[in-house]
């Protein structure tokens, strides 16, 4: 395909060989360059350059000092998949992606875009999984490696877009002054919280390598007054205590039964009688139920950590054998799969 050709003959093209393809076959085809360009223009700074003003693509690439005919392919594709606009021959970021992919605005998504990158190796794991059960760990790497940026900046990104609707779920009792976040990483969902109570401070325990980007987001929020890190593994760190609630989010789904059951117990000996300890995950689906689109995220689980996605019914027993009652469970509008779980210790 000829540089500066319309995108709609790229488009057109696409959709032919895909009609004369099985589904299956189409999309293990087309998902492949599609996440790959996406990934490459978030890292080779495509994104944010389009963002700032037009280019033609031998400008963008000198711009960015990139290879001028390999530039103008990704973005004849970008165009095509509607986040980048073609205007005779300038280049600009689209609409629909702008909200998304304009750095500094408050729904940007850059870096979890860009960390979805180590997805690519993890993914290729699959097929060891399947016959040998051997996951990748995506959590075993050094302290410093820079895997971590992209990862917390891009947890925290998503996190953003639902936290002040979870934080009212949470809904810490009286007038609360300690909360615990276990693997709390970014720290924005205990920032919500100390935004919602304004007696309130957060305690985070998480592995260094989070924990050291995290203090710079909760910095940039300049809410480090309030809301503080201690580094270590969640089953030995000081959890400190007592507190008046407790977060246990997005990390059960990388546990064995076992190992969440006595991390339980151990949150509840942290926590004041009648504190809630909230759990929020991707749940498996109710028995009987046909898998959806959340049976991806399921598999990656279980790629990534070799644990599981959990119905809320067990997550509800364990957490009453590890001593807590009155579970309850909270659904959000900003996080349709998600679900909330909710119990106070005894």
């Amino acid at each position: 395909m000829r540089l500066g050709a319309k995108p709609e003959g790229l488009v057109e093209r696409i959709g032919l060989l895909a009609n004369r393809l099985p589904t299956a076959i189409g999309e293990s085809m087309f998902a492949m360059p599609i996440a790959r360009s996406l990934q490459v223009a978030q890292r080779t700074g495509v994104f944010e350059a389009l963002a700032e003003r037009p280019y033609t693509a031998d400008e963008l690439a000198a711009h960015l000092d990139l290879q001028p005919v390999a530039t103008g392919l990704l973005l004849d594709v970008l165009t095509a998949l509607g986040h980048v606009k073609l205007s005779g021959e300038a280049y600009e970021l689209g609409p629909r992606a702008r909200k998304w992919l304009e750095p500094g605005g408050d729904s940007y998504l850059g870096d979890f875009l860009e960390d979805n990158y180590h997805y690519w190796e993890w993914w290729a794991g699959l097929e060891d999984l399947v016959r040998d059960g051997e996951s990748v760990a995506m959590h075993d790497r050094p302290d410093d490696d820079p895997y971590w940026r992209t990862y917390i900046r891009g947890q925290y990104q998503i996190a953003r877009l639902s936290s002040d609707e979870v934080a009212k779920a949470i809904a810490l009792p009286g007038e609360p002054e300690s909360v615990l976040d276990v693997a709390g990483g970014h720290g924005e969902f205990s920032m919500a919280l100390c935004r919602r109570h304004p007696g309130l401070s957060a305690r985070i325990v998480d592995l260094p390598g989070s924990a050291a980007i995290g203090r710079e987001i909760v910095a940039e929020a300049q809410m480090s007054d309030r809301v503080t890190f201690v580094e270590g593994d969640m089953f030995e760190a000081d959890l400190d205590g007592p507190h008046d609630g407790a977060l246990c989010f997005n990390i059960v789904h990388h546990l064995t039964p076992e190992s969440t059951k006595a991390l339980f117990s151990r949150i509840r000996t942290s926590l004041r009688p009648g504190a809630p300890l909230c759990v929020l995950e991707l749940y498996d689906r109710p028995a009987g139920e046909q898998p959806g689109t959340a049976a991806m995220l399921g598999l990656f689980f279980h790629l990534t950590s070799g644990a599981d996605t959990y119905s809320v019914e067990e997550v509800s027993w364990w957490l009453q054998d590890s001593g807590f009652g009155n579970v309850a469970t909270h659904g959000f509008r900003t996080l349709p799969d998600l679900k909330l779980v909710r119990a106070e210790a005894r």
